[in-house]
C-alpha cells in the first residue's frame, strides 16, 4: 500500500510538472539573477536545503517530478546506474552553476525578492521546458534507472549538504535502520532499489547511509524479514541502535 500511494504521488507530480517546472529550474534562476531577483526556485532549493535535514531526501523518492518521469522511462531500459565516477559529475555540474549563480546575485545586489518572475507561459517556456524534458527522457533512455539523479541532478546537492549538515549538528534525521542478524541475503532489496545501491552489502555492515539513497522505502516494504527499518534519528543514534 505504501508503495501504491508513493507512485501515485509521483505520477500527480510528473502531471504537475508543466506547472511546477517554474519552481524547479536552473535556467530561470540565472535568467533572474542577471535581473538582480531572488526567485522562486531559489526559494525552493533553499527550502529544499531545510527540509533536508530532517526529511533527508525524502522529496527525491516521493515528490520529485523528474525522478517520476525517470521511472517511467525506466521501464524501457531497467539497468542499474551507479558509480562513484557516475555521481561525480552532478556535483561538478552544481559547483559551476551554483558558483555563476552566486557571482550574478553579488554583481546584480541588492537584489529583490520576486517569487512569481519569469512565471509566464510563452514561447520561451514550452522551449526551455521542451529542452530539460529532452535531456531527461534521452539520458535515463541511455543510462538506465534515475540516471539523470545520479549524474546530472542540479537539485540533489542542495539535499545531500542538508544532509551533511544535520550530521554535523546532530540534528535527528529520516534514516533507516538495518537489523542485520535478520537478513538472509536474498537481494531482492537490491534489486528493487531505482538508485542501484548495494543494499544486501549496507544491510549487512549495519551501515545503511548513502548520499544516494532517495528514500523511496523500496527496500523497507519489499524485505519479508523485516531486516530494514526508518525513523528519525540522530546518526550516533542510528549506529548504537545497529548494534542493540
Amino acid at each position: 500500500m505504501r508503495q501504491r500511494i508513493r507512485k501515485g504521488m509521483l505520477v500527480f507530480s510528473s502531471l504537475m510538472f508543466p506547472l511546477t517546472f517554474f519552481f524547479l529550474s536552473p535556467f530561470v534562476i540565472v535568467i533572474s539573477a542577471v535581473n538582480g531577483l531572488l526567485n522562486g526556485s531559489a526559494i525552493v532549493f533553499g527550502l529544499l536545503l531545510l527540509f533536508s535535514m530532517v526529511g533527508s531526501r525524502l522529496f527525491c523518492g516521493w515528490l520529485c517530478p523528474g525522478g517520476a518521469v525517470q521511472d517511467h522511462i525506466s521501464a524501457a531500459n531497467n539497468r542499474h546506474w551507479n558509480s562513484n565516477g557516475k555521481n561525480l559529475s552532478k556535483y561538478i555540474i552544481w559547483m559551476v552553476w551554483f558558483s555563476f549563480v552566486i557571482f550574478l546575485w553579488i554583481k546584480n545586489r541588492p537584489l529583490k525578492v520576486d517569487f512569481w518572475c519569469f512565471t509566464d507561459i510563452n514561447l520561451q517556456y514550452f522551449i526551455i521546458y521542451a529542452i530539460v524534458m529532452t535531456i531527461i527522457y534521452l539520458f535515463t533512455l541511455l543510462t538506465g534507472r534515475r540516471g539523470m539523479c545520479h549524474s546530472l541532478c542540479w537539485m540533489a546537492p542542495f539535499m545531500i549538504i542538508g544532509e551533511k549538515l544535520a550530521d554535523v549538528l546532530y540534528i535527528p534525521r529520516f534514516r533507516l535502520k538495518a537489523k542485520p542478524e535478520d537478513c538472509v541475503s536474498c537481494g531482492k532489496c537490491s534489486r528493487n532499489c531505482p538508485m542501484g545501491l548495494d543494499v544486501v552489502e549496507m544491510v549487512k555492515s549495519g551501515n545503511l547511509d548513502s548520499v544516494e539513497c532517495i528514500n523511496c522505502l523500496e527496500c523497507v516494504d519489499g524485505c519479508h524479514k523485516k531486516a530494514i527499518s526508518f525513523g528519525i534519528w540522530q546518526k550516533q543514534q542510528q549506529y548504537k541502535n545497529f548494534k542493540t
